[in-house]
């Protein structure tokens, strides 16, 4: 079983690496995996913060929808998050460029949508790192939006991971143009 975990969602949760552990493997109804990783989770803190509730024994615990809802989701609903965000034309100097169709479920939309697939599966908290990346990247490119990659290729290519180091908070501020070193 392999098992992804993203520092900042359990930084803002408030949750140890053994909580998350021991939380996910209860979920997926892995008590001998959950008995041989000799994790020490605080069960107590967790029911506090509403991600499960305690039963007499390890196997009548149940797992609530608030800690689902950390690492799992609905993909077309993530899609249509994404879609809504980027932006569906820009304007160039040789007229309206389309970077995506409207409609989620347009043919033109499949390949980026398979492929967004591939890069954030139902993980909540991935499809979220990318939509703040993608809020960086607007307000760095703000007033050069012409130059915005059609969405299949800012999907294939993982753009959102260039403004990874970037503060949201003063994004947009200089007006010199972010580029990779190779």
């Amino acid at each position: 079983m392999q098992i992804e975990i993203d520092i900042n969602l359990l930084l803002e949760n408030h949750i140890s690496a053994d909580d998350y552990l021991a939380l996910y493997a209860l979920y997926r109804k892995g008590y001998k995996i959950l008995a041989r990783l000799n994790l020490s989770p605080n069960w107590d803190s967790l029911q506090d913060k509403g991600f499960v509730k305690l039963g007499e024994s390890i196997e009548e615990h149940i797992v609530r929808q608030k800690f689902i809802d950390l690492f799992s989701s609905d993909f077309d609903q993530m899609f249509v998050e994404l879609l809504g965000r980027y932006p569906m034309k820009v304007q160039s100097k040789s007229g309206v460029r389309i970077l995506h169709a409207a409609d989620p479920n347009a043919k033109a939309n499949k390949r980026a949508k398979d492929r967004y697939r591939k890069v954030v599966g139902n993980k909540r908290f991935i499809h979220d790192k990318i939509m703040k990346l993608l809020d960086v990247q607007l307000k760095v490119e703000r007033g050069r939006l012409e130059y915005l990659q059609n969405l299949e290729v800012w999907i294939n290519n993982h753009t959102w991971e260039k403004y990874t180091n970037i503060d949201s908070a003063n994004a947009g501020e200089s007006e010199t143009r972010i580029t990779r070193k190779l």
